[in-house]
């Protein structure tokens, strides 16, 4: 019965530290977060000023 208290604690000590991460660093645990929207965003500019020039 020790084992599964134990087992517990740790679960949630661990889904506590994944909540935690996700807020403060979504890129660490694989959210996308307003620093990889601001990367795509400049990404598709770029691809926009390339595409529409004429050699």
């Amino acid at each position: 019965m020790d084992l599964i208290w134990v087992m517990f604690g740790f679960f949630a000590f661990v889904t506590i530290v994944f909540v935690a991460l996700a807020f403060m660093y979504p890129e660490i645990v694989g959210i996308t977060g307003k620093k990889a929207h601001e990367i795509q965003k400049h990404q598709q500019q770029d691809d926009d000023s390339t595409t529409n020039t004429k050699p």
